[in-house]
């Protein structure tokens, strides 16, 4: 029996008094009529901020140079390429700045030298004492401090996950936006995610990571944490509504995507084909390498065997050979199995 969605709620805007669809979760709602944004009680957020989005055409012109830098042997890529989605989403994040300190004891083991005695017999059978240095596990504690002033933002959705976002994100600053204005994106017609988190919410997870992030860090040195104590201070919360798009194109007749950043036009990552014709040529490498690792591994051998001394010339050729074959078979054997290559994208 096929599962039914949950049927969306509807949200009267305060401002325009249009209805509005929205998520059982969404807490912070944008009215898709008037751009007007509010709680779900009605409360308007106040001042929050967006970045503002380039078209259709200038995201398509960014995501073919990106195919054409990356095409490799695919030289019709871009031309044979078929765009199937391109679409604007206006994604809801919070950003603040964390200022943290944390205070941590742990110790870590370090090898310590010990002077020791013992007895040793000579080929005459007399005995004699005598003295040598052996190592013991030792044990420092450690007692330090961790200090950190840091831009920290959250996608404000519980379950919106899409492919690249994590990656854009982090260059989603309150330092790229303006003030909020729909009239300046309603003609792009964006899709509008409402926020599934509000800023209480926000400032708690972020205590969390930033802790979490610290606790790491302190354990990192050491071999055991005993302690380590967190304070967090949360200023500068700000809402934003960040431009996102994820491109999926088809190629050959397999799908394909890529995301881009909807504020510069840029593709963050994407994926790009691997075709039949790169799967031979990768083939053949690796069976070279194996032929390759074969006669490296027999001219190894070889220079080993040399008697009366091993000659160091044969055995360094065929250690060379040997790694160089692995490599060569180990990567072409790899992409025979891909899909796909993935690229990041530049700024």
């Amino acid at each position: 029996m096929g599962s039914e969605a949950p049927a969306a709620d509807m949200f009267k805007c305060p401002v325009c008094n249009g209805n509005v669809k929205t998520g059982p979760d969404d807490v912070v709602i944008t009215c898709t009529y008037c751009g007007q944004t509010t709680t779900i009680e009605g409360k308007a957020i106040g001042d929050h901020l967006m970045q503002t989005a380039v078209d259709s055409d200038e995201r398509l012109a960014g995501f073919q140079k990106f195919l054409d830098k990356n095409k490799g042997m695919n030289k019709s890529l871009v031309k044979d390429c078929q765009v199937v989605e391109n679409q604007l989403i206006m994604v809801p994040v919070w950003t603040a700045k964390v200022k943290a300190d944390s205070y941590y004891k742990g110790y870590k083991t370090v090898q310590v030298p010990v002077q020791k005695t013992r007895t040793v017999r000579d080929s005459d059978g007399n005995t004699r004492t005598e003295t040598y240095t052996d190592y013991e596990k030792g044990y420092v504690p450690i007692q330090s401090e961790l200090h950190t002033d840091t831009h920290e933002p959250l996608l404000a959705r519980k379950g919106a996950r899409f492919y690249g976002l994590e990656d854009y994100l982090k260059d989603v600053k309150p330092e790229t936006g303006v003030p909020y204005d729909f009239a300046k994106i309603k003609d792009l017609e964006p899709v509008m995610l409402n926020a599934e988190i509000g800023q209480e919410e926000f400032e708690k997870a972020i205590h969390g990571r930033v802790a979490d992030d610290h606790r790491a860090q302190a354990g990192s040195g050491l071999t055991e944490l005993f302690d380590c104590r967190t304070t967090t201070a949360v200023r500068e919360t700000t809402y934003m509504q960040a431009p996102f798009s994820l491109i999926r194109y088809k190629f050959q007749g397999d799908l394909y995507k890529a995301a881009v950043d909807g504020h510069s036009g840029n593709v963050v990552m994407g994926e790009i084909p691997i075709t039949r014709g790169q799967r031979i040529m990768w083939t053949l490498m690796g069976l070279i390498g194996i032929i390759i690792a074969g006669v490296g591994g027999e001219f190894l051998f070889a220079g080993i065997n040399v008697t009366p001394d091993a000659d160091m010339t044969l055995m360094g050729i065929g250690a060379l050979a040997a790694i160089v074959g692995v490599l060569m078979t180990f990567y072409g054997f790899r992409v025979l199995i891909m899909t796909q290559r993935t690229k990041k994208g530049g700024k």
